[in-house]
C-alpha cells in the first residue's frame, strides 16, 4: 500500500513505533557499559559508597575497591548494586558498615599504632610527617600527610611507617 493511501491511524501508529525505536537507540547509546577505572556508587550494607571498578570478571559481575577502605574489603558485586557513575568528589561519605567498624575495633586492640599517633610514612621513596587517622584492619592504617589535603590520605601497612614522632 502506498503511504499516501494509508489511513491516518496507521500512519500515526508507524510514526509512534519509529519514535519509540529512536528513543530506545538514543538511551542505549547514552548508557555505556561499566569499565575498569570507572568511579561508581555501590550499595554496600544498605548505603551507597564511592568506589572504583578494578575488574569485570564476567557478565553482570563487577569487582570494586571502596574509596578510603583497605583492599581487604574489595569485592565482586552484581551489576544491580551499582547505583551510577561518580563525577567529581563526594561531599558526604556514609559511616563505615558495621562489619568494617567491628574489624577496626578488634584490630585497634593489638595494632602497634593508634589513632592520633604522629608517624613518618614512606611515599615514593621519601618520608613525610603524618598522623594516623584511622585503623582499617590488622596492622593497616589510614594516614594523613601533614600539610597536604585529605585527597592524599591513604591506607598503609607498617612496612611504610618508619617511626613514631613526638
Amino acid at each position: 500500500m502506498h503511504p499516501t493511501t494509508q489511513s491516518p491511524a496507521r500512519r500515526q501508529s508507524r510514526f509512534a513505533v519509529a519514535v519509540r525505536f529512536a528513543v530506545t537507540l538514543t538511551l542505549a547509546a547514552c548508557t555505556r557499559a561499566y569499565d575498569v577505572g570507572d568511579h561508581v556508587l555501590v550499595e554496600w550494607e544498605g548505603k551507597n559508597y564511592a568506589g572504583v571498578i578494578t575488574d569485570v570478571p564476567g557478565p553482570g559481575k563487577i569487582k570494586v575497591h571502596y574509596d578510603g577502605y583497605d583492599e581487604m574489603w574489595d569485592e565482586v558485586v552484581p551489576r544491580a548494586r551499582l547505583k551510577g557513575r561518580v563525577e567529581g568528589r563526594l561531599t558526604s561519605v556514609p559511616e563505615p558498615p558495621e562489619k568494617v567498624r567491628r574489624a577496626a575495633v578488634e584490630a585497634a586492640k593489638s595494632n602497634k599504632f593508634k589513632i592520633g599517633d604522629r608517624v613518618t610514612v614512606e611515599f615514593h621513596r621519601h618520608f613525610y610527617p603524618s598522623v594516623i587517622v584511622g585503623v582499617v584492619g590488622p596492622e593497616k592504617y589510614r594516614v594523613h600527610y601533614e600539610g597536604y589535603g585529605n585527597e592524599w590520605d591513604e591506607n598503609v601497612g607498617p612496612e611504610r611507617i618508619r617511626q613514631k614522632t613526638p
